[in-house]
C-alpha cells in the first residue's frame, strides 16, 4: 500500500509527539505536549500514513528573520521525523518535496531550519548559513580589564521577564542577521520555566540590563566543599558595549560557580578582549546554525542589503532546473531580475542558501567546487558584497 501525505489534524499531535520523541530517543511527558500545542498549527503540518497510521510528519512555525539591511518572513522547518520501521522507503523524501512545493506556491523566498544532523538536508537544497559554537569559561580565573556596572543590571524573576525581554529582545532582533522574532506564543513557552525545559538544572534566572540581558540555569556541583557549579546561558541577548560589560561582570561574579557554559556566546563576541585573560573562553565544539533553503531566489536576494556595490549576473542550480538572475545591489538596496545574459557566476541552491545571511566567505565554496565564476576580482567584489557586519545568528532554537 503506497504511503499517503495528508495536512494534520489537531487530533493528531499526539502520535506526532510520540513518533518524533521516538525519533530522537526522548520521552514526551503531557505537559510538555500541553505547552506545546498552543504553538502548533495543523495546518503547518503534513504527515506520511500507511493505511491509516502516521509513519512520518514535518512542520514549521512562521517567523520573520533579519537579514542583512531587512526582514524575510520564512517558516521554520520543525518536527521531522520518520518512524524508525519506516527509514529508506522514501518517506522523508516525500514530505519534505511535498512541503517546499507548499512553500513556493505560498509565495515564501526561503525556508529555514536547525539540522540535528549534518548530513540530512543539502540534497534537499538547504544551505548552512551560520555558526553555533560552545564555549567553557572558568569564572575564577579571568576578570574585566574595564569592570562594568553591577548596578546597571537587575536580576528578575519569570514574570517580570516576561514583561521586559520581549522589547530588548525585539531591539537586538534588528541588528542581528538571522536573528529570528518571537511571538508571545514563544515568550510564553520560553519563560513558563517548566520542570521539563530544565534538563536536571535549576529554575531559570534571569539578569537584564537596559540594553540586553543574559538567561541561565545552575547545575549544582558541590565538590565536597569546594563548589564549583554549572551556570549555564540559555539565551543571551546583548545589544551595546556598555551591556555587554555590565552583564559579564554580573556573571562573573556568581558565587558558588566554577564554570559558565553555554551554546549562546556568537563567533565574534568580544568578550576575550574584555579580559585579562581572554584564552579561558575556550570553544569546545562550532557546529552549524540555521541553514536557509533559497525557494525564489530573485525575491530572495532583493529583500537584503549589500556591504559594497555589485552588479553580477547568476546562474543557479537547482536539481534540474536553472534560473539566471541579474543582481544590482549595495547599502542601500538591490534589485535582482531574471535574465538572458551569459552569467558571471555560477552556484547551486544550497550554496546560496549558505551565502545569504553573510556568515559564510564565497572562497571556500569556490574551492570545493560549489561556486564558480572566471572573474576573480568580481568573486572577491561579491564575497565583500554579501559579508554582514556581525555573524548572523538565529537565537531561537525550533
Amino acid at each position: 500500500m503506497p504511503i499517503d501525505i495528508r495536512r494534520a489534524t489537531q487530533d493528531d499531535f499526539t502520535a506526532i509527539a510520540e513518533i518524533d520523541m521516538a525519533s530522537f530517543g526522548e520521552e514526551i511527558v503531557p505537559e510538555q505536549l500541553a505547552d506545546s500545542l498552543p504553538m502548533l498549527d495543523p495546518d503547518r503540518f503534513l504527515v506520511a500514513t500507511d493505511a491509516g497510521r502516521i509513519v512520518g510528519v514535518t512542520g514549521d512555525y512562521p517567523f520573520t528573520m533579519t537579514v542583512p539591511g531587512g526582514q524575510l518572513d520564512v517558516p521554520g522547518v520543525t518536527w521531522v521525523s520518520v518512524d524508525v520501521t519506516y527509514r529508506r522507503r522514501g518517506v522523508l523524501r516525500g514530505l519534505m518535496q511535498r512541503q517546499l512545493a507548499d512553500y513556493r506556491d505560498a509565495g515564501y523566498a526561503a525556508a529555514i531550519l536547525t539540522a540535528s544532523e549534518g548530513g540530512i538536508y543539502g540534497r534537499f537544497g538547504y544551505g548552512a548559513a551560520s555558526q553555533v559554537r560552545r564555549t567553557s569559561i572558568d569564572r575564577r580565573l579571568v576578570r574585566l580589564l574595564e569592570p562594568g556596572d553591577p548596578a546597571a543590571v537587575e536580576r528578575l524573576n519569570g514574570g517580570e521577564a516576561r514583561k521586559r525581554l520581549p522589547e530588548i529582545h525585539e531591539r537586538w532582533c534588528a541588528q542581528t542577521p538571522g536573528a529570528l522574532h518571537r511571538n508571545d506564543g514563544w515568550w510564553d513557552l520560553l519563560t513558563a520555566d517548566r520542570e521539563w525545559q530544565r534538563d536536571g538544572m535549576s529554575p531559570q534566572f534571569h539578569l537584564v540590563h537596559a540594553d540586553g540581558y543574559v538567561s541561565y540555569r545552575i547545575k549544582a556541583n558541590w565538590n565536597d566543599g569546594d563548589p564549583r557549579h554549572l551556570a549555564w546561558i540559555t539565551d543571551y541577548v546583548i545589544g551595546t558595549p556598555r551591556a555587554h560589560r555590565d552583564l559579564w561582570q554580573v556573571l562573573l561574579g556568581l558565587d558558588l560557580v566554577g564554570s559558565i557554559e553555554s551554546y549562546r556566546i556568537p563567533i565574534d563576541d568580544p568578550l576575550p578582549y574584555l579580559l585579562d585573560n581572554g584564552r579561558q573562553v575556550r570553544t569546545t565544539n562550532v557546529g552549524d546554525g540555521v541553514w536557509v533553503r533559497p525557494l525564489d531566489a530573485a525575491a530572495m536576494l532583493s529583500a537584503r542589503t549589500y556591504a559594497v556595490d555589485v552588479s553580477a549576473v547568476l546562474e543557479i542550480t537547482d536539481g534540474d532546473d536553472r534560473s539566471r538572475l541579474c543582481l544590482e545591489g549595495g547599502p542601500g538596496g538591490a534589485t535582482c531580475e531574471p535574465t538572458s545574459r551569459a552569467p558571471d557566476v555560477s552556484l547551486d541552491v544550497a550554496a546560496l542558501g549558505s551565502l545569504y545571511l553573510g556568515g559564510n566567505r564565497v572562497a571556500p565554496l569556490v574551492a570545493a567546487g560549489r561556486v564558480s565564476g572566471g572573474d576573480a576580482a568580481l568573486l572577491t567584489r561579491l564575497d565583500r558584497a554579501l559579508l554582514a557586519d556581525v555573524a548572523p545568528r538565529h537565537g531561537t532554537g525550533f
